[in-house]
């Protein structure tokens, strides 16, 4: 009877575990959209990885410093930024997510509008998730889309 119960109480630990880890991710991505969305300096200093890279969606690529300078000097603003259909791949210390959703802004060069295809990788630094890797794709609605299978633009 007590290796049932500590069974069992092991199997509901992994699984919080797991669900609080997978509620983590979700909370950076949306902290990181909110932070793009609104500018929000702070909160991207903190959030975004040393090393970290940015891939618009006009093929622009900025590391971490010019990223910030571009979202502070509102260089480029974004106005929508949503993901849906998110897939997660966990690899010891990186969670690979990508998903489609809306990327609604400005920048130069301009900015595609509309559906993309999006892909976050976090990384574990000092026991919190960081962003080190955000792109955008501009992806063709379809019917495929419904679940993520979006073709590319």
């Amino acid at each position: 009877m007590m290796k049932i119960f500590s069974a069992a109480a092991l199997v509901l630990t992994l699984m919080l575990g797991i669900s609080a880890m997978a509620q983590a991710k979700a909370n950076t991505v949306s902290l990181y959209t909110e932070a793009v969305m609104t500018g929000d300096i702070p909160a991207l200093e903190t959030l975004l990885a040393p090393n970290y890279w940015h891939i618009n969606a006009n093929g622009h690529i900025q590391d971490r410093e010019h990223f910030i300078t571009t979202i502070k000097n509102r260089e480029m603003v974004i106005d929508r930024l949503s993901f849906t259909n998110a897939r997660t791949t966990i690899i010891g210390d990186a969670t690979l997510i990508t998903g489609n959703g809306t990327l609604m802004g400005r920048a130069e060069p301009p900015l595609p509008q509309g559906l993309m295809r999006f892909t976050l990788v976090l990384v574990k630094n000092k026991g919190r998730d960081e962003v080190v890797l955000f792109q955008a794709t501009p992806v063709i609605p379809s019917v495929d889309c419904a679940d993520g299978n979006c073709k590319i633009q």
